[in-house]
């Protein structure tokens, strides 16, 4: 699952009485569906780390197209949980490579902030975000429900496509278990985030939404800006109240943003709409297409398998000459 060797799941699987195959599975398509994108702003608490807001904000791509950003950041990650060990291998390594160049001093309000994007204390941070916004929007995006081990499993099928991102040492290990990612990330929101110009600037502008140059094609991208112009507050809106609603409430509060009791009932409404898609959707409007091929792929292997023999021994009670 999740590109991880079959014996590997298996083995987990067995070792856990309480799980459920089902459960797992939809966790699995959660991971490589589209309405996911919708949650996509619950990795703003990544930037709530100031060293890691010195360094975005200093790059000035968010600034000029932050959907743009999202855009990259959400393909590397889905390579990272559906392509083979291959391209996971060289999707890590390109960006270890690529972030070496990433460090120095903030500017503006950040110009007494050093960073290093290799620096584990801020590499590892933007990691376990991105595994427990996948975890934290599955059962808001599908009505569903995970027991403690299956949350373990899940969490495992993660955390097996991430490997790839590990910098190297002991120390710099992403955490091991489910439990141990939830203890780091309240650790962080109680002792090391911060509210800054930069995280409330990002959150506020939200509701201006630009529509991405990456994937669009320029003719489509000039079709649809006066369309996108009159829907993107209300696209925002609905991406703010459906990221914020599983954002940890630290957090929440840092970004300036103010969530009140109407916010948990629109957030309830959207919820329903999601999950009445997840539940009536076919997969090929659901899933991305690296998720919707590997899961094609994955169904004709155990096609081909299914008619192999269980043993080239002869029959029982058959003369192996006659």
């Amino acid at each position: 699952m999740v590109a991880i060797a079959t014996e590997s799941v298996d083995s987990t699987l067995s070792s856990k009485s309480n799980v459920r195959p089902k459960m797992i599975h939809e966790f699995r398509k959660h991971s490589g569906s589209v309405l996911g994108g919708l949650f996509g702003a619950a990795a703003f608490d990544e930037v709530a780390l100031v060293p890691v807001a010195a360094a975005v904000d200093k790059t000035g791509r968010f600034a000029s197209n932050f959907a743009d950003r999202g855009v990259r950041s959400g393909f590397s990650a889905l390579l990272a949980i559906w392509g083979d060990a291959t391209d996971r291998e060289a999707e890590g390594q390109r960006l270890k490579t690529m972030h070496r160049e990433v460090h120095g001093h903030g500017t503006g309000e950040f110009s007494d902030v050093r960073y290093s994007a290799l620096d584990p204390r801020l590499w590892n941070w933007i990691a376990v975000s991105g595994l427990l916004l996948v975890m934290n929007s599955f059962t808001p995006c599908t009505g569903h429900t995970l027991n403690d081990d299956e949350r373990e499993v899940a969490y495992q099928q993660l955390l097996e496509g991430f490997r790839s991102l590990e910098l190297p040492g002991k120390s710099a290990k992403f955490p091991a278990s489910y439990a141990e990612a939830v203890a780091y990330y309240d650790d962080m929101v109680d002792g090391e985030l911060a509210s800054n110009p930069f995280l409330r600037r990002v959150t506020q502008d939200l509701t201006k939404l630009p529509l991405p140059t990456l994937v669009l094609p320029p003719a489509l991208r000039v079709a649809l800006t006066p369309g996108w112009m009159a829907l993107r507050p209300l696209a925002g809106r609905v991406v703010k109240v459906c990221s914020f609603g599983i954002l940890h409430p630290g957090i929440r509060e840092m970004t300036g943003f103010r969530w009140e009791s109407r916010h948990d009932r629109e957030f309830a409404v959207y919820t329903r709409l999601l999950q009445l898609a997840w539940r009536t959707l076919p997969d090929r409007v659901l899933l991305i297409p690296l998720a919707r091929n590997r899961i094609e792929y994955e169904k004709l292997v155990r096609l081909h398998r299914s008619v192999a023999l269980d043993s080239f021994a002869p029959p029982a009670g058959r003369c192996p000459v006659g």
